[in-house]
Parts: structure tokens; C-alpha cells; sequence
């Protein structure tokens, strides 16, 4: 190699030895900062035909880092998102609904209630006693209230923050395309756009956190990125996401994929907010916070609302439902069925029989509820194969087409089968023959299908009726509760109405003296309304979540308050065990991303050591360089 050949090397080994100085004195000065990804100086040798090197030169800066863990991380960090939002709600609802060792539990407010009408059977006399139901029973009543106020006020907070989130999100998107703009125009001039590379790596790393998304890189070093669905949201421009947030939620706001039907708001992809297309209807939402927040607003509170109302309609009519036994019909000297005075049901009452399969040994329960219209308690929803609920509409008013309507539920039943009854409306024979209002319920085949109880169940309001039935809570000033209204279900949202009655609140003597003649310390009331908070089976819909569709859950009051808390206890758990395993899976990749990524100062330190030494080599060659010319110039 010539002197000037050893010049050039030289100094071009100067230059890059003061860019690697730049390039890392930078790595260093940037290792604590967030989402800085390890910089390295691309270098390559000019040689001659010889092999000999003739020139170094600096290329183009390049970051250090695992594609294949970043994208891992990110589905990840959605999924750890989902997770944790998931798991705050449920401890939430934990914290509300708390456990026997919280006194204002509602646990313990339902213990308070019975302890109220032990101390009464004790002395029904005492009058402090008659009070103390009275009051445990308003204090119950509100308990309700307001866990219903707060679980509605906790999806409407949750509405709020949807539309936070959105805009957040849109502004990540615009975000994300100013940054493109500048990495493909830097790209397409020679530059190395790391920097910009970094921060678009913190936006779409941001991004994760809200939604599923999938990252693409195009031919011109722009990003794609769709939701793992399939959903466009940034090609060039992005899709601008909308959310008509709803200022006023109750129990009765629910999602539908129906604008018309939808009362709470629904996140839109392109178009004017509630326009565009509806991610929610089409499942274009699957993890992330902004997926999360949908799933506690839609579902999770909606179920734990949906678990009071069920307490709430079922503490109601526990106390105002008589069962009057239907009359036994007797054919040709055998009996065979039974007869039910229809003119005595309400819209939401029921009448009920059980009937044995005499060949198999099976009992089933049939319940059949009156309804004003097409609608029908949800509990006719369930597929339990011996507790058989169905809804028949009454909006005839005629009773031969009401027997007729009860005739053909039976026999479409599979769980019952055609042919098993016959119900019929029988004319009264006068003389002059006149319709009735009874439903003759027979079994077709006695010998082989014998129906063994049957009974009406009325919903009583006069307090002064019957001894052991009467409207304690009743629907605000609706009057007593049977779940219908109007041909349709009326139990969403009937914990945030449901109120002591005010007759029993004004006069709580008739707790024990509901008719006159009725000592003050007698205690055939007192014991009764005991006796049916305590162990009255009550059946409760699919909606309570401690039964399924197959087994519909049975039990007293104070049973499912104490399977409620349970089961809000045990997802409460599992949510959190869930998030915390989460948790674990996206901070190992987190880690194993830095490992490969992150800025080593150690490392970085000894690079500025042999970075020193190849610049004092370059110098000393340059050095040596001068020497010899100034030689030659001397000679």
C-alpha cells in the first residue's frame, strides 16, 4: 500500500471511528429512556484488486432488536390488558357484594333480616320487635338499592372511559401516520430514520395496550395494521374509530347489534359515531382494555345486576306468593287430574303440578306462568328436563283459547311429550250451562302418567288475607311484584326498586295482628314469614349464574344470597389469578425483548475503549503519514 493508499485509510477511518463515538456515546445516553432500542453503525471496506484496503465508510445506522419476541410482546400486552381490566371489575364486585366479615355485607344485611324476624317469633308482643323488622327489611330494601345504583354507576363511568379510549386511540393513529410520513420520506432520501423507528415503536407498543392488533411492514417501510379479526385500521391513512357514548345508563341499558334496540354506545370503525361499522356486533374487539371495558360493561356488571334483581324479585314474591291447592278432578270414579280457578291469577302468577312417569320413576315440576302478552318469565328459557317452566298468554281473555294455548304448550314440550295431558275448559252445567273460568288439567294415561300435585300460586297484596302471605317489599309504588308486566318481563332493574311496603311500614302491628280478634303475642304470622325466608325453595333463571341451563339452581333466600357472594368470590379469584399469570408470560417477554434490544452501558464502555484505540491508531498512522512528507519535502 502507498503513502497516500495509508492517508486515505486513515482518514476515512477517522470519520467512522467519530460517527461509532457519536452512535454510541448516544446508546449510552439513552439506556434508561423508554422504548430506546441499542443503535449499532453500519461499516464496510473498499479494497482494490489486490484484496488490499484502500477506504473504510460508514453505512447506515440499524437497531438492535427481536422481531419475532416484539410481536409476541404485543399480543401479549393485549392479553395482559384484557386481563387485568377484566380482573379489577371482578374484584370490584367483590369488594361490593363483600364477605360475612364486612357488617354492611350483604351477607350479613340478610343475616340482620332473619335475626329481625327470629326476635319477633321470640316476642311478638314487644313492639321494638315488630320495629326491628320493619327496619332490617328497609335496610334490606336499600342494600339493594343501592348495590343497583352503584353497579349502574359503574357502567356508566366505564361508558366514559370507552369514549377516552377511542380518542386515545385515534390519536395514536394520527400519531402513527405523521411518523410514517417521515420514516418513508427519510427512507426513500438514504437516511436511517432509527429514531422515528423507536417512537412509532412506542405508539403501535401503546396501541397494543387497547386493542388485538396485527403489524404488517410494507415495501416502502410504512406499517399496516388490522385487528386480529381482520379490521382495517391503518393503511396509509388511518380509520378513524367512533364511540356514541351514552350519558345516562341504567339497568335497562343494554348492548344490541339493533341501533334501534341498543341503548348504551357501541365503538364504530370509519363513519360518523353509531354509523360505521359496529366491531362490537361483528367481534372485531377480543383483547385489549378497550375489549375488557366492553366485557364489564355488557356482561359482567350486567350479570351481578342481573343476581340482585333475581334476589330482589325472588325476597319480593317469597313473602306475597299463596299456594292454593287446585281442586282434584275425578273421572268415572278415578282421579285423574286436577281444576284451577284461572279468574284468580294475576299477570305473572303461575299455576304448578308435579306428575310421575310411573314406568321410570321420574317426578318432574311444570310451572305455568300467565302473561298479559308474548313475553315470558326468563326462567321458561332454561332446558332443565324435570323443572319445566313455560309461558302461556292470557291476552285472550278467553278461557277455552287459554286452555287450548296450555294444551299445545304441553304436548310441543319434548321434555313432557304430545299426548301425555288434556286441558280442556269445562261449561258449567247449569242449569243454564255457563262458562267457567277453570282449567281442567287431566292425565291421558293415568296408568301410566299420574299427576300428584298440583296448585295455584297467587300473588297476594291485602295484608290482612291470609296469615302467612302478604306483600312485605313490593315494586316502588307499582304495588306488589310478579315479574310481568304488560305481557313482558319486568325483573331488570327491580333491586333498584324494590321498597317495604308502606302499609306494613306505617302500621308493623300487622305483622302479628293482621286481622282483628289476633292476640298481640300470637305467633302464627310471625313464624310463618320466618319459615318462608329461611326455607322456602325458591327457583332461580339462568341469569343468577349459580345454576346452569341444564340445572336450574333451587334454594332459600339466605342460600342464594350466600351462593351469590361465593360465586362473585371464586371469579374474583380465578380473574386474578388469571391476570397475575398473564402478568408473568408478558414481563418475561418484555425481558427477553430488552436482553436483545436495551442499551448495555458495560458493553457500551468497552466499545468506547476499542473505538479509542482504533482513533489513536488512525492518528498515529496519519501521524507517521506527515512525518514522511515532511522527509521528502526536505529532500
Amino acid at each position: 500500500m502507498g503513502l497516500l493508499g495509508a492517508l486515505n485509510t486513515a482518514l476515512t477511518g477517522l470519520s467512522v471511528n467519530q460517527r461509532q463515538l457519536d452512535v454510541t456515546a448516544s446508546n449510552i445516553a439513552n439506556a434508561d429512556r423508554a422504548g430506546y432500542t441499542r443503535k449499532t453503525l453500519q461499516t464496510s471496506l473498499r479494497v482494490d484488486g489486490q484484496g488490499r484496503t484502500l477506504a473504510v465508510s460508514a453505512g447506515s445506522l440499524s437497531r438492535l432488536l427481536n422481531t419475532e419476541v416484539q410481536t409476541q410482546y404485543r399480543s401479549s400486552l393485549s392479553q395482559q390488558q384484557y386481563a387485568q381490566v377484566s380482573s379489577d371489575y371482578f374484584q370490584y364486585l367483590d369488594r361490593l357484594f363483600a364477605t360475612i366479615d364486612d357488617p354492611g355485607s350483604l351477607s350479613n344485611t340478610a343475616n340482620d333480616f332473619s335475626a329481625a324476624l327470629a326476635n319477633l317469633v321470640g316476642a311478638p308482643e314487644d313492639y321494638p320487635s315488630r320495629i326491628g323488622v320493619v327496619q332490617q327489611a328497609e335496610r334490606f330494601a336499600s342494600k339493594l338499592n343501592s348495590l343497583s345504583g352503584q353497579i349502574q354507576s359503574q357502567r356508566q363511568a366505564i361508558e366514559f372511559q370507552l369514549a377516552e379510549s377511542v380518542d386515545r386511540v385515534n390519536t395514536l393513529l394520527s400519531n402513527l401516520q405523521e411518523l410514517d410520513v417521515e420514516i418513508i420520506a427519510q427512507t426513500a432520501g438514504g437516511l436511517s430514520p432509527v429514531e422515528l423507528l423507536d417512537e412509532r415503536d412506542r405508539v403501535v407498543d401503546e396501541l397494543s395496550g387497547f386493542l388485538d392488533i396485527q403489524v404488517d411492514q410494507t415495501e416502502n417501510g410504512g406499517l399496516r395494521l388490522t385487528t386480529t379479526s381482520g379490521f382495517r385500521l391503518y393503511d396509509v391513512v388511518p380509520t378513524r374509530l367512533s364511540f356514541d357514548a351514552h350519558g345516562s345508563i341504567d339497568a335497562l341499558s343494554r348492548y344490541s347489534k339493533d341501533p334501534a334496540q341498543r341503548n348504551v354506545g357501541t365503538v364504530t370503525l370509519g363513519g360518523e359515531p353509531g354509523q360505521g361499522l359496529d366491531l362490537i356486533g361483528f367481534g372485531g374487539l377480543r383483547s385489549g382494555s378497550i375489549a375488557a371495558l366492553i366485557q364489564a360493561r355488557d356482561v359482567t356488571l350486567v350479570d351481578a345486576q342481573r343476581q340482585l334483581d333475581e334476589l330482589a324479585a325472588n325476597l319480593a314474591q317469597t313473602f306475597s306468593t299463596h299456594e292454593e291447592p287446585a281442586t282434584p278432578y275425578v273421572n268415572g270414579g278415578v282421579q285423574t287430574g286436577y281444576e284451577f280457578d284461572l279468574s284468580k291469577l294475576a299477570e305473572g302468577d303461575s299455576l304448578s303440578f308435579s306428575f310421575k312417569d310411573l314406568a321410570s320413576g321420574i317426578t318432574k315440576n311444570v310451572t305455568l306462568f300467565r302473561s298479559d302478552g308474548p313475553g315470558a318469565p326468563d326462567i321458561t328459557k332454561t332446558s332443565d328436563p324435570n323443572d319445566i317452566y313455560i309461558g302461556i298468554d292470557f291476552s285472550s281473555g278467553d278461557y277455552d283459547t287459554i286452555a287450548a294455548a296450555v294444551q299445545t304448550a304441553l304436548g310441543s314440550d319434548p321434555r313432557i311429550g304430545n299426548g301425555v295431558f288434556a286441558a280442556s275448559n269445562p261449561d258449567d252445567p247449569g242449569p243454564p250451562a255457563t262458562e267457567t273460568s277453570v282449567l281442567r288439567l287431566e292425565s291421558a294415561s293415568p296408568g301410566n302418567f299420574r299427576i300428584e300435585t298440583a296448585q295455584s300460586n297467587i300473588s297476594v297484596d291485602d295484608p290482612t288475607q291470609y296469615a302467612d302471605v302478604f306483600a312485605l317489599f313490593v315494586d316502588g309504588d307499582k304495588g306488589v311484584f310478579t315479574g310481568l308486566k304488560d305481557g313482558r318481563p319486568n325483573i331488570d332493574g327491580f333491586a333498584s326498586r324494590i321498597r317495604v311496603n308502606r302499609t306494613i311500614a306505617q302500621d308493623p302491628g300487622l305483622l302479628v295482628q293482621y286481622q282483628p280478634g289476633i292476640e298481640a303475642g300470637d305467633v302464627s304470622r310471625p313464624q310463618a314469614i320466618l319459615d318462608r325466608f329461611t326455607q322456602s325453595d325458591r327457583a332461580y333463571t339462568t341469569g343468577a349464574k349459580v345454576g346452569t341451563r341444564q340445572s336450574i339452581y333451587r334454594g332459600s333466600i339466605t342460600d342464594f344470597v350466600t351462593s351469590t357472594v361465593a360465586y362473585t368470590s371464586n371469579r374474583a379469584a380465578q380473574s386474578a389469578a388469571t391476570s397475575a399469570g398473564q402478568d408473568v408470560v408478558t414481563n418475561n417477554l418484555k425481558t427477553r425483548f430488552d436482553e436483545g434490544s436495551k442499551v448495555d452501558v458495560d458493553q457500551e464502555l468497552g466499545l468506547l475503549i476499542q473505538i479509542q484505540n482504533a482513533y489513536q491508531a488512525n492518528a498515529r498512522v496519519l501521524q507517521a503519514a506527515r512525518e514522511l512528507f515532511e522527509a521528502l519535502l526536505r529532500v
